[in-house]
């Protein structure tokens, strides 16, 4: 179980011994008794990451002690958006200073920039294609109109054209995903603060999750997620956690919102509720959701980079390990996640 959801409303965690002792409320048929109560024990060793939603709780025991195991803890909002990261100090100066000291250069910082969206871009593409040969029909327009846009991107003489090119590629991208979403949830056009529809409600929460992983990845190794290339910094953005997901964010988050709304694992009427002004996942469709998440996660393919078999949770962290190599080692390549 690498990563530990506690999102029902209700749901309480404590520390026993060195297991999580978790009591989820669910809802009684009995017209006699309100609730009934679900407990579930968990060993600590079996645990790599916690997220944690306002409506549950964790104890301050219970925290302390995965903080002294290095084990993240995400407080989140119902909507997926991150409210506190709980770790120990990072004691990793070296690569703090190293990653400063880098940031003052601008060809550096251009250099992953530019890497990080050709990837977001090839990536995009090719899960266009993807989707196009497994329904056994044309690729959209979108796949030819992408790739000169990633040649741009590669070759972008500043940020300012980088983030250009990268929004135009972005609209056209959006263009051809919305053509595989179902008619009963169409996609229409991205919206994020709050989602306007089922689909975006799952592109918006598959984002923060990689936020959220990624946030706490570059925290265990010694690199400050605050200071990002491409991302200006500003108060509470991880901004460099934000740039190393631009290349997961179609293999993961869109490829799984399509996956779970074309095979009705999500319904739009079952699993999403109004809520702020927007489209939210209901309790119900929140745990699926997760489930589907890890699975995603954890599935195992051959990189193609490397030709070993790995996860997209490793690639998150091969990557910013070669970013730390990078910042470390100048004559170091960084290479950023592609899709087969």
């Amino acid at each position: 179980m690498p990563s530990l959801y506690l999102t029902t409303p209700g749901t309480r965690a404590r520390l026993v011994g060195a297991h999580l002792e978790i009591e989820i409320p669910q809802a009684s048929s009995s017209t006699t008794t309100s609730r009934i109560v679900t407990t579930r024990r968990i060993p600590l060793h079996e645990i790599e990451y916690v997220v944690v939603e306002t409506r549950a709780g964790l104890s301050i025991a219970a925290q302390a002690e995965l903080a002294e195991r290095s084990i993240p803890v995400v407080i989140t909002r119902p909507n997926g958006q991150s409210i506190a990261l709980c770790l120990p100090p990072s004691g990793d100066l070296p690569t703090r200073l190293a990653q400063y000291q880098r940031r003052l250069d601008p060809a550096f910082g251009l250099q992953i920039a530019r890497l990080l969206i050709e990837a977001k871009i090839a990536n995009s593409r090719r899960l266009l294609q993807r989707l196009a040969a497994n329904r056994k029909q044309p690729a959209p327009p979108a796949v030819d109109r992408l790739e000169p846009w990633r040649r741009h991107a590669l070759a972008a003489s500043n940020l300012d054209s980088l983030r250009g090119y990268e929004g135009t590629a972005a609209g056209a991208y959006f263009d051809g995903l919305a053509t595989f979403f179902p008619p009963t949830c169409p996609f229409e056009r991205r919206s994020r603060r709050p989602p306007h529809n089922p689909a975006n409600a799952l592109l918006s929460l598959a984002y923060s999750l990689l936020v959220h992983e990624t946030t706490t990845a570059l925290h265990l190794r010694g690199l400050d997620p605050g200071l990002g290339f491409l991302h200006e910094p500003a108060p509470h953005r991880p901004s460099l956690a934000l740039d190393l997901i631009e290349p997961f964010r179609a293999p993961v988050a869109d490829g799984l919102a399509l996956d779970l709304l074309n095979h009705g694992t999500l319904h739009p009427e079952k699993h999403f509720e109004a809520a702020k002004g927007g489209i939210l996942l209901n309790s119900a469709g929140r745990r699926r959701f997760y489930t589907a998440y890890e699975r995603r996660m954890d599935r195992p393919f051959t990189s193609e980079l490397s030709g070993e078999r790995t996860t997209l949770r490793q690639e998150i962290q091969q990557q910013i390990l070669d970013l730390k190599r990078a910042l470390l080692t100048p004559q170091s390549l960084f290479q950023p996640f592609i899709m087969n």
